[in-house]
C-alpha cells in the first residue's frame, strides 16, 4: 500500500494506492480484512478505514452501532443498490 498526503495547487490530495494484493484481501471479507491507516502517520486527525462488501447496504449494517445522528454518511446515488 502506498499512502500520500501533499498539496496540489490550492487543494489538499490524499492518494491511498493499493495493491492488487490488497484488493484480493478486501475482495474476500472486506469488512473483517479491513485496511486501517494511522493517521498521525500523514499528520491527519482522523483514521482511516479501507473496507469492502458486495453492496452499500451490507456495509451500512456492519456499522450501524456507530451510525448515528450526527454521523456524515454519503453514498453517491449512481452506486446505491
Amino acid at each position: 500500500m502506498m499512502k500520500i498526503k501533499a498539496t496540489m495547487g490550492d487543494r489538499e490530495l490524499l492518494v491511498i494506492g493499493l495493491s492488487h494484493a490488497n484488493l484480493d484481501r478486501l475482495r474476500a471479507d472486506g469488512l473483517t480484512a479491513k485496511i486501517v491507516i494511522d493517521g498521525k502517520e500523514l499528520g491527519l486527525n482522523v483514521d482511516i478505514w479501507i473496507t469492502a462488501a458486495a453492496d452499500e447496504g451490507i456495509m451500512m449494517r456492519a456499522f450501524q452501532e456507530g451510525i448515528t445522528a450526527g454521523t456524515k454518511v454519503h453514498i453517491d446515488k449512481r452506486f446505491k443498490s
